[in-house]
């Protein structure tokens, strides 16, 4: 009996594990074309990235975030929901222009104080005498990162990515797993644009680089479920082990009763 009632209790308690272990995570990719662009100084103090940028060049990018590591909510209001933090944990992205892609976090070599930003802001906005404007959900999303002091070397590279709709559902509310698609381009209710920059100087060279892109396509998806570290297998291996013992149990009782009675 003792056996049997600890079997059970740890199917239930094994069962919570990998119910309660799937990581998800929100992926996102996007692709656009250049609105706007800066690419050096017009005096040639700061040199370029981007040779082959022009108005019109088609660049991407992409982004994810993990749902589990994210901080948690701290808007002040009902209407919006912020997930901000100043740390490289939780969320990463990347961006292609002139046939290079930048990875926002393996860009700063520098070994010195290295501040990052990075979290995206949900808005549920509704026409109201405060807010005289037409009903709108937006997505907001950034990550930042910088090092270094302009004295022996700076380096910085960031990505925004914002998403906005009126009067359309956008959003499947204000929680942090969120799944939509965009590539209505000529849609006037719906707006989508993405800021890129670079920065980099040194003693011996400076650049500067960055540009405003209208997003044509934009997908945001949850991606396949990760198990922590595979529990439904190992509870597989583990309900047929215990399967095993209580069945042994089960007929060393009987056996004994059998042998009782005659």
């Amino acid at each position: 009996m003792k056996v049997s009632i600890f079997s059970k209790n740890l199917l239930i308690f094994l069962t919570f594990i990998s119910i309660n272990s799937q990581a998800v995570i929100i992926e996102g990719n996007f692709t656009g074309l250049v609105r706007s662009f800066e690419n050096g100084t017009e005096d040639g103090t700061f040199s370029g990235y981007w040779a082959n940028v022009s108005v019109g060049s088609v660049v991407s990018g992409s982004f994810w975030y993990d749902t589990d590591k994210a901080p948690a909510n701290s808007a002040p209001n009902d209407y919006s929901a912020e997930y901000r933090s100043y740390t490289d944990e939780w969320m990463g992205s990347n961006f292609t222009i002139d046939g290079k892609t930048y990875f926002i976090s393996d860009h700063i070599p520098l070994d010195r104080y290295i501040f990052e930003s990075e979290g995206f802001n949900l808005f549920d906005l509704e026409t109201t005498p405060e807010y005289p404007y037409p009903a709108s959900e937006i997505f907001y999303l950034w990550d930042d990162i910088s090092s270094g002091s302009y004295e022996g070397g700076y380096k910085a590279v960031g990505l925004m990515v914002e998403v906005s709709r009126e009067d359309k559902t956008l959003l499947d509310g204000l929680g942090i797993v969120q799944e939509f698609d965009w590539y209505d381009l000529n849609d006037p209710s719906t707006y989508a644009q993405a800021y890129f920059s670079l920065g980099d100087s040194s003693v011996d060279e400076m650049k500067t680089s960055s540009a405003w892109i209208d997003i044509s396509e934009i997908h945001v998806r949850r991606k396949n479920a990760v198990s922590v570290p595979e529990p439904s297998t190992l509870l597989l291996f583990i309900s047929i082990g215990l399967c095993i013992v209580i069945r042994r149990r089960q007929s060393g009782n009987s056996n004994s009763s059998f042998k009782e009675i005659f």
